[in-house]
């Protein structure tokens, strides 16, 4: 009976340690569980195998498998919308593979409204607006022709005349996940340090 009970407390602290790292996850990653309310559930369901079921191990042995069992259904339900039939493999590949904020760090002058903006050039070459990025990120013109500005002392993006951008090479090496070595070396005026 002792080797089951190392073994219980065991499970309970890797659970533990998986749970933290699962909220760290999602502490760092805040865009992904503000919008994505289904990774929120599969989260959740990973949490409850975790944790849920070496602490209802300890407790209420009896009790494993169903605590085990609803953990399963929040994973699936994370991962399957049973009402349109539906896999979610856009949303999951979105959250884990396309999304190109995953794949950078931003540099430290840099807020989430600029990988935002940054995120409406990304695979097109559009020449956008300060008016036509607002409208689609909820920013007001205002604080995005600010931001815009500050993009382009960084070099990420260009103005073509006035009121009109597109994303430089270098802007274009960010969003792919390769850091340029000046995004995070300019001081707030965009000179060398």
């Amino acid at each position: 009976m002792g080797g089951l009970d190392t073994f219980v407390w065991y499970n309970l602290v890797i659970g533990l340690v998986v749970t933290m790292e699962i909220c760290y996850f999602l502490y760092s990653e805040s865009s992904v569980a503000e919008y994505r309310r289904f990774v929120m559930i599969t989260v959740g369901g990973l949490a409850l195998v975790t944790t849920g079921g070496p602490i209802t191990e300890l407790i209420a042995p009896s009790l494993v498998h169903v605590v085990h069992g609803v953990a399963a259904l929040l994973v699936v339900f994370g991962l399957y919308d049973p009402v349109r039939n539906d896999l979610r493999t856009v949303e999951w590949s979105q959250v884990l593979l396309s999304d190109p904020v995953k794949l950078r760090h931003s540099a430290g002058w840099m807020t989430p409204m600029d990988d935002e903006i940054l995120g409406m050039f990304y695979d097109t070459d559009l020449i956008l607006s300060p008016s036509i990025i607002a409208f689609n990120t909820g920013y007001s013109k205002k604080e995005v022709n600010r931001r815009l500005i500050k993009l382009e002392k960084h070099r990420l993006v260009e103005r073509i005349e006035r009121g009109k951008y597109r994303l430089t090479k270098f802007g274009e090496e960010y969003l792919l996940g390769h850091q340029p070595e000046d995004v995070g070396t300019t001081d707030d005026v965009g000179v060398p340090k």
